[in-house]
């Protein structure tokens, strides 16, 4: 018989949905549902704001007020060929208008499962946190010469439900079976199209920018290519958010994206020269880059045409033993397209 209470929440025993606003994970993978694979951590924050207000003749608190709680929710996952976490929270218009993107909200389910279980696939929750109304904050994307590629989203909004009933039929609202489903997730997974590392980096089809490179070039016999000794990009968007209130209503009505609001990337290389980057006083030095970065799951980072280097660093290369970095960072506004992922994402 299983215990009435876990002793422990871990890796094996959680599972994450990411539901289109409005949509219950009832029917397993759909559509509008889909249990995330690959997901390396999960956490939610719940602050709470008081404004505090006193009176002249007495030290204590006149009143103790509440204002709206703020809730985010953050995730990472390894990027494997399956669903991505920025387009399962934003939908298909992610790929192409990031307006549209900014406008969608989502629902993020949390289901924790008994802990003696090896696989969460047809069992129920034993309790679920559904975090309802969410926007997209952040998104980042990291690929490394040694480890995995990653993705990393962050969401706000500012309502959460709890049921420790499993949603079968418990106090959540909205209330929903979110029972016995099956997640996706058997025992047997194994990543769609392997676990995405450095050599899975499409340099060919990619987009890089002059910085980037600089140092070495694409030569070489067989799987000896090199490419131009990069070791590391990181695209990284933060949507920023407000909130709107109006007069007779607790909650914002709306919280929007600070536009315009900066994308930026970073390209780590390997030294082999000098940075390569010549600066005049007297005119200007910058020109419009291209930058799409692709890898060979699908994913897609598309940047646009508009991005400037912003900064470049050489650092490194000191008597301590260690080679010589460069980092090239580039920064352009409100072009952020992201494809990949197995199916299909909710319109």
């Amino acid at each position: 018989m299983a215990n009435p209470i876990n002793n422990r929440v871990f890796y094996a025993c959680q599972a994450v949905a990411i539901t289109k606003m409005g949509h219950k994970p009832v029917t397993g993978v759909g559509t509008n549902v889909a249990f995330m694979k690959g997901v390396q951590s999960v956490g939610i924050t719940t602050n709470f704001t008081l404004d505090q207000a006193f009176e002249l003749g007495q030290v204590e608190i006149y009143q103790n007020s509440e204002e709206v709680a703020d809730l985010e929710v953050t995730l990472e996952k390894v990027i494997d060929g399956e669903k991505l976490l920025y387009l399962a929270a934003v939908g298909e218009i992610g790929k192409t208008d990031v307006t549209g993107a900014a406008d969608s909200r989502c629902d993020v389910y949390l289901a924790i499962y008994d802990d003696g279980v090896d696989a969460v696939a047809n069992t129920r929750p034993r309790n679920v946190v559904m975090c309802s109304g969410m926007y997209i904050s952040s998104v980042s994307y990291n690929w490394s010469a040694d480890g995995n590629a990653t993705e990393s989203v962050s969401l706000v909004g500012n309502d959460k439900f709890i049921d420790s009933n499993g949603m079968n039929g418990g106090t959540m609202t909205p209330s929903g079976a979110y029972g016995s489903e099956n997640t996706g997730i058997s025992g047997s997974d194994t990543p769609l199209s392997g676990l995405v590392r450095r050599t899975d980096i499409n340099l060919t089809d990619s987009d890089l920018p002059a910085g980037a490179k600089t140092q070495g070039g694409v030569s070489g016999q067989g799987d000896q290519k090199t490419g131009y000794h990069i070791n590391s990009i990181s695209v990284s968007a933060d949507f920023g958010r407000d909130q709107i209130l109006e007069l007779g209503r607790f909650g914002p009505y709306y919280r929007y994206a600070t536009f315009p609001f900066e994308i930026t990337s970073e390209f780590e290389v390997t030294a082999s020269n000098s940075d390569e980057v010549a600066i005049s006083g007297t005119s200007k030095n910058l020109a419009d880059e291209t930058i799409k970065i692709m890898d060979n799951a699908g994913t897609v980072v598309d940047l646009g045409t508009k991005n400037k280097l912003s900064s470049v660093s050489y650092s490194g290369g000191d008597t301590g033993g260690g080679n010589a970095t460069i980092t090239y960072s580039y920064s352009t506004f409100n072009v952020f397209k992201v494809n990949g992922g197995d199916t299909a994402y909710w319109t």
